[in-house]
Protein backbone atom coordinates (compact mmCIF):
# COMPACT_ATOMS: atom_id res chain seq x y z
CA UNK A 1 0.00 0.00 0.00
CA UNK A 2 1.38 3.39 -1.02
CA UNK A 3 2.39 5.59 1.94
CA UNK A 4 -1.04 7.90 0.80
CA UNK A 5 -3.20 4.98 1.03
CA UNK A 6 -6.23 5.37 3.65
CA UNK A 7 -5.37 3.32 6.55
CA UNK A 8 -8.46 0.01 6.77
CA UNK A 9 -9.70 0.57 10.38
CA UNK A 10 -9.67 -3.57 10.21
CA UNK A 11 -10.76 -6.62 8.16
CA UNK A 12 -14.17 -4.88 7.91
CA UNK A 13 -15.38 -1.10 7.37
CA UNK A 14 -18.25 0.67 7.74
CA UNK A 15 -20.52 2.44 5.28
CA UNK A 16 -19.87 5.86 6.24
CA UNK A 17 -15.86 5.18 6.21
CA UNK A 18 -16.51 3.91 2.46
CA UNK A 19 -18.51 6.80 1.44
CA UNK A 20 -16.22 9.12 3.13
CA UNK A 21 -13.32 7.44 1.06
CA UNK A 22 -15.38 6.26 -2.22
CA UNK A 23 -13.72 9.35 -3.99
CA UNK A 24 -10.08 8.04 -3.88
CA UNK A 25 -8.91 7.00 -6.83
CA UNK A 26 -6.83 4.12 -4.70
CA UNK A 27 -10.06 2.69 -3.39
CA UNK A 28 -11.89 0.31 -5.24
CA UNK A 29 -14.73 -1.87 -5.13
CA UNK A 30 -16.39 -5.27 -5.39
CA UNK A 31 -19.44 -6.48 -5.54
CA UNK A 32 -18.93 -10.08 -5.31
CA UNK A 33 -22.61 -11.32 -4.99
CA UNK A 34 -23.26 -14.79 -6.02
CA UNK A 35 -26.16 -17.62 -5.86
CA UNK A 36 -26.66 -21.44 -5.66
CA UNK A 37 -29.72 -22.48 -6.46
CA UNK A 38 -31.15 -25.64 -6.93
CA UNK A 39 -33.81 -26.75 -9.52
CA UNK A 40 -34.83 -30.50 -9.71
CA UNK A 41 -32.17 -31.36 -7.22
CA UNK A 42 -29.22 -30.02 -9.27
CA UNK A 43 -27.41 -27.60 -8.29
CA UNK A 44 -26.57 -24.31 -10.47
CA UNK A 45 -23.87 -21.12 -9.57
CA UNK A 46 -25.54 -17.98 -10.69
CA UNK A 47 -23.09 -14.81 -10.37
CA UNK A 48 -25.18 -11.95 -9.50
CA UNK A 49 -24.50 -9.92 -12.21
CA UNK A 50 -28.03 -9.01 -12.99
CA UNK A 51 -28.35 -7.93 -9.40
CA UNK A 52 -25.29 -5.86 -9.94
CA UNK A 53 -26.62 -4.09 -12.87
CA UNK A 54 -29.76 -2.91 -11.15
CA UNK A 55 -27.99 -1.22 -8.41
CA UNK A 56 -24.47 -1.13 -7.03
CA UNK A 57 -22.67 1.17 -5.34
CA UNK A 58 -20.82 4.20 -7.21
CA UNK A 59 -17.88 3.03 -9.37
CA UNK A 60 -18.11 -0.48 -7.99
CA UNK A 61 -16.76 -3.09 -10.38
CA UNK A 62 -18.00 -7.11 -10.26
CA UNK A 63 -16.21 -10.74 -9.49
CA UNK A 64 -17.48 -13.39 -10.48
CA UNK A 65 -15.89 -15.67 -8.43
CA UNK A 66 -16.29 -18.78 -9.95
CA UNK A 67 -14.69 -16.98 -13.12
CA UNK A 68 -12.34 -14.77 -11.95
CA UNK A 69 -10.91 -15.97 -8.61
CA UNK A 70 -11.60 -20.24 -8.53
CA UNK A 71 -9.70 -22.88 -10.24
CA UNK A 72 -11.35 -23.83 -14.00
CA UNK A 73 -9.62 -27.16 -13.72
CA UNK A 74 -10.51 -27.51 -9.81
CA UNK A 75 -12.44 -31.11 -9.14
CA UNK A 76 -15.01 -28.92 -6.90
CA UNK A 77 -16.65 -25.66 -7.36
CA UNK A 78 -14.50 -22.08 -6.43
CA UNK A 79 -11.47 -24.12 -5.66
CA UNK A 80 -8.35 -22.11 -4.66
CA UNK A 81 -6.30 -20.66 -7.68
CA UNK A 82 -2.99 -21.09 -8.12
CA UNK A 83 -0.35 -17.83 -7.18
CA UNK A 84 -0.39 -16.87 -10.52
CA UNK A 85 -3.95 -17.69 -11.71
CA UNK A 86 -5.07 -15.59 -8.97
CA UNK A 87 -2.90 -12.66 -10.06
CA UNK A 88 -3.91 -12.96 -13.68
CA UNK A 89 -7.40 -12.64 -12.22
CA UNK A 90 -7.13 -9.36 -10.70
CA UNK A 91 -5.18 -8.03 -13.06
CA UNK A 92 -7.67 -8.34 -15.41
CA UNK A 93 -10.02 -7.03 -12.45
CA UNK A 94 -8.12 -3.53 -12.63
CA UNK A 95 -6.18 -4.08 -9.22
CA UNK A 96 -3.06 -2.21 -9.27
CA UNK A 97 -0.35 -3.01 -5.80
CA UNK A 98 -0.85 0.15 -4.41
CA UNK A 99 -5.54 -0.12 -4.49
CA UNK A 100 -7.19 -0.44 -1.11
CA UNK A 101 -10.06 -2.60 -2.01
CA UNK A 102 -13.44 -2.94 -0.32
CA UNK A 103 -15.76 -5.86 -1.20
CA UNK A 104 -19.64 -6.25 -0.42
CA UNK A 105 -22.47 -8.49 -1.46
CA UNK A 106 -26.00 -8.10 -2.01
CA UNK A 107 -26.90 -11.24 0.29
CA UNK A 108 -24.75 -13.44 2.20
CA UNK A 109 -21.74 -11.55 3.54
CA UNK A 110 -19.57 -14.92 3.06
CA UNK A 111 -19.48 -14.28 -0.47
CA UNK A 112 -17.13 -11.67 0.20
CA UNK A 113 -15.19 -12.58 3.11
CA UNK A 114 -14.42 -15.87 0.79
CA UNK A 115 -12.40 -12.79 -1.67
CA UNK A 116 -11.24 -11.99 1.82
CA UNK A 117 -9.91 -15.10 2.64
CA UNK A 118 -8.23 -15.06 -0.42
CA UNK A 119 -6.27 -12.49 -0.28
CA UNK A 120 -5.38 -13.32 3.01
CA UNK A 121 -3.86 -16.83 1.50
CA UNK A 122 -1.66 -14.92 -1.22
CA UNK A 123 -0.57 -12.72 1.07
CA UNK A 124 -2.16 -9.51 0.84
CA UNK A 125 -3.75 -7.44 3.45
CA UNK A 126 -5.32 -4.25 1.86
CA UNK A 127 -8.72 -5.31 1.73
CA UNK A 128 -11.59 -5.47 3.78
CA UNK A 129 -15.51 -6.16 3.71
CA UNK A 130 -18.06 -3.67 3.57
CA UNK A 131 -20.55 -4.39 6.92
CA UNK A 132 -24.06 -4.90 5.97
CA UNK A 133 -23.16 -4.69 2.14
CA UNK A 134 -25.15 -2.77 -0.25
CA UNK A 135 -28.24 -3.62 1.98
CA UNK A 136 -26.74 -1.05 4.68
CA UNK A 137 -25.31 1.24 2.04
CA UNK A 138 -28.94 1.70 0.63
CA UNK A 139 -30.56 1.95 3.95
CA UNK A 140 -28.51 4.95 5.25
CA UNK A 141 -29.51 6.40 1.87
CA UNK A 142 -25.78 6.64 0.04
CA UNK A 143 -27.29 6.86 -3.86
CA UNK A 144 -26.70 3.33 -6.05
CA UNK A 145 -25.56 3.01 -10.08
CA UNK A 146 -26.72 0.70 -12.64
CA UNK A 147 -25.66 -0.85 -16.04
CA UNK A 148 -22.83 -3.13 -17.02
CA UNK A 149 -19.59 -3.55 -15.06
CA UNK A 150 -17.09 -1.33 -16.21
CA UNK A 151 -13.72 -2.87 -18.21
CA UNK A 152 -11.26 -1.85 -16.42
CA UNK A 153 -7.20 -1.63 -17.87
CA UNK A 154 -5.25 -4.40 -16.54
CA UNK A 155 -3.60 -3.75 -13.05
CA UNK A 156 -0.27 -5.19 -11.59
CA UNK A 157 -0.82 -6.66 -8.77
CA UNK A 158 1.58 -9.13 -7.72
CA UNK A 159 0.94 -11.88 -5.13
CA UNK A 160 2.85 -14.46 -2.85
CA UNK A 161 1.14 -18.09 -1.52
CA UNK A 162 0.85 -19.12 1.99
CA UNK A 163 -0.17 -22.67 1.72
CA UNK A 164 -0.16 -22.91 5.66
CA UNK A 165 -3.83 -21.76 5.14
CA UNK A 166 -5.59 -24.44 3.53
CA UNK A 167 -5.41 -28.36 4.12
CA UNK A 168 -6.27 -31.12 1.64
CA UNK A 169 -8.74 -33.93 2.90
CA UNK A 170 -5.90 -36.46 2.98
CA UNK A 171 -4.04 -34.49 5.30
CA UNK A 172 -6.86 -33.81 7.54
CA UNK A 173 -7.50 -37.37 7.66
CA UNK A 174 -4.68 -38.09 9.15
CA UNK A 175 -4.88 -35.72 11.47
CA UNK A 176 -8.20 -36.65 12.68
CA UNK A 177 -8.42 -37.37 16.90
CA UNK A 178 -5.35 -35.26 16.97
CA UNK A 179 -5.71 -33.05 20.62
CA UNK A 180 -4.46 -29.86 18.98
CA UNK A 181 -6.86 -29.93 16.12
CA UNK A 182 -9.82 -28.03 16.60
CA UNK A 183 -12.54 -28.39 13.47
CA UNK A 184 -15.08 -25.77 12.58
CA UNK A 185 -18.36 -26.66 10.92
CA UNK A 186 -20.11 -23.43 9.62
CA UNK A 187 -23.00 -24.64 8.27
CA UNK A 188 -26.42 -24.75 9.73
CA UNK A 189 -27.55 -27.16 12.14
CA UNK A 190 -29.58 -29.25 10.35
CA UNK A 191 -26.75 -29.74 7.62
CA UNK A 192 -24.22 -30.37 10.70
CA UNK A 193 -26.60 -33.09 12.16
CA UNK A 194 -26.95 -34.96 9.04
CA UNK A 195 -31.21 -34.18 8.64
CA UNK A 196 -30.35 -32.15 5.22
CA UNK A 197 -27.87 -33.04 2.91
CA UNK A 198 -25.33 -30.81 1.72
CA UNK A 199 -24.40 -30.92 -2.36
CA UNK A 200 -26.03 -34.17 -2.80
CA UNK A 201 -23.19 -36.05 -0.80
CA UNK A 202 -23.37 -38.29 2.10
CA UNK A 203 -24.91 -36.44 4.99
CA UNK A 204 -23.51 -35.25 8.75
CA UNK A 205 -19.95 -33.85 9.39
CA UNK A 206 -16.62 -34.57 9.75
CA UNK A 207 -16.05 -36.67 12.79
CA UNK A 208 -15.29 -34.75 15.95
CA UNK A 209 -16.66 -31.34 14.44
CA UNK A 210 -18.12 -28.65 16.70
CA UNK A 211 -20.66 -26.68 14.89
CA UNK A 212 -20.81 -22.89 14.52
CA UNK A 213 -23.26 -21.36 11.73
CA UNK A 214 -21.92 -18.43 9.80
CA UNK A 215 -24.81 -17.09 10.21
CA UNK A 216 -25.44 -16.83 13.39
CA UNK A 217 -22.52 -14.31 13.43
CA UNK A 218 -24.92 -11.82 11.31
CA UNK A 219 -28.02 -9.87 12.09
CA UNK A 220 -30.65 -11.34 9.46
CA UNK A 221 -32.09 -8.59 9.09
CA UNK A 222 -29.59 -6.20 7.93
CA UNK A 223 -26.78 -8.16 7.24
CA UNK A 224 -24.60 -6.16 9.55
CA UNK A 225 -22.18 -8.38 11.61
CA UNK A 226 -22.70 -8.80 15.56
CA UNK A 227 -20.84 -6.56 17.31
CA UNK A 228 -17.31 -7.26 17.70
CA UNK A 229 -18.21 -8.13 21.63
CA UNK A 230 -20.98 -10.77 20.92
CA UNK A 231 -18.41 -12.40 18.11
CA UNK A 232 -15.71 -13.02 20.88
CA UNK A 233 -18.64 -14.30 22.92
CA UNK A 234 -19.82 -16.72 20.45
CA UNK A 235 -16.50 -17.96 19.82
CA UNK A 236 -15.15 -18.09 23.88
CA UNK A 237 -17.99 -20.41 23.89
CA UNK A 238 -17.08 -22.69 21.48
CA UNK A 239 -13.70 -22.47 22.81
CA UNK A 240 -11.78 -21.06 19.82
CA UNK A 241 -10.03 -18.48 21.75
CA UNK A 242 -8.44 -20.46 23.88
CA UNK A 243 -7.70 -23.20 21.96
CA UNK A 244 -4.05 -23.40 21.24
CA UNK A 245 -3.62 -25.77 18.51
CA UNK A 246 -4.68 -25.61 14.36
CA UNK A 247 -8.19 -24.77 13.92
CA UNK A 248 -9.62 -25.97 10.47
CA UNK A 249 -12.82 -24.76 9.70
CA UNK A 250 -15.23 -26.03 6.83
CA UNK A 251 -18.96 -25.54 5.30
CA UNK A 252 -20.72 -26.86 2.62
CA UNK A 253 -17.65 -25.53 -0.16
CA UNK A 254 -15.35 -23.48 0.83
CA UNK A 255 -17.44 -20.28 0.94
CA UNK A 256 -19.13 -19.72 4.43
CA UNK A 257 -16.48 -20.78 6.91
CA UNK A 258 -14.68 -17.95 5.42
CA UNK A 259 -17.31 -16.23 7.76
CA UNK A 260 -15.96 -18.04 10.61
CA UNK A 261 -12.36 -17.92 9.72
CA UNK A 262 -12.67 -13.77 9.15
CA UNK A 263 -14.72 -13.75 12.83
CA UNK A 264 -11.70 -15.36 14.23
CA UNK A 265 -9.45 -12.56 12.20
CA UNK A 266 -11.95 -9.76 14.01
CA UNK A 267 -11.15 -11.40 17.51
CA UNK A 268 -7.34 -11.35 17.20
CA UNK A 269 -7.13 -15.22 15.89
CA UNK A 270 -5.55 -15.22 12.62
CA UNK A 271 -3.43 -18.42 12.45
CA UNK A 272 -6.72 -20.49 10.84
CA UNK A 273 -7.11 -22.85 8.18
CA UNK A 274 -9.70 -23.74 5.45
CA UNK A 275 -10.65 -27.21 4.52
CA UNK A 276 -11.34 -25.55 0.98
CA UNK A 277 -13.17 -28.40 -0.61
CA UNK A 278 -15.26 -29.18 2.14
CA UNK A 279 -18.17 -31.24 2.09
CA UNK A 280 -18.30 -31.15 -1.95
CA UNK A 281 -15.90 -33.60 -1.38
CA UNK A 282 -15.71 -35.24 1.69
CA UNK A 283 -19.55 -36.08 1.70
CA UNK A 284 -18.71 -38.08 -1.72
CA UNK A 285 -15.58 -39.78 -0.96
CA UNK A 286 -16.42 -43.20 0.89
CA UNK A 287 -12.99 -43.56 2.28
CA UNK A 288 -13.46 -40.62 4.15
CA UNK A 289 -15.19 -41.29 7.32
CA UNK A 290 -18.63 -39.03 8.69
CA UNK A 291 -20.55 -39.11 11.57
CA UNK A 292 -24.53 -37.98 12.08
CA UNK A 293 -25.74 -35.99 15.34
CA UNK A 294 -25.89 -33.04 16.89
CA UNK A 295 -22.40 -33.76 18.09
CA UNK A 296 -20.86 -33.08 21.56
CA UNK A 297 -20.29 -29.08 21.31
Amino acid sequence: MSQNSPTLPGPVVTVDWLAQNLHRDDVVVFDSSTSIISEAGVERIVPGIAAYEEAHIPGARFIDLQRDLSDPDGSYPFTVPSKEAFAEGLQKLGVKQHDTLVVYSTASPWWATRIWWLFQLHGLKNIAVLDGGLKEWRRRGHPVETGPAPVPPPGDIVVATRLDRVIDADRLRERLGAPDLLLVNALSPDRFSGETPVHGGRPGHIPGSLNLPAASLIDPQTNLFLDRERIIGLLRDKGLLTHEGDIVAYCGGGISATLVLFALALAGREDTTLYDASLYEWGHREDLPIETGPGTR
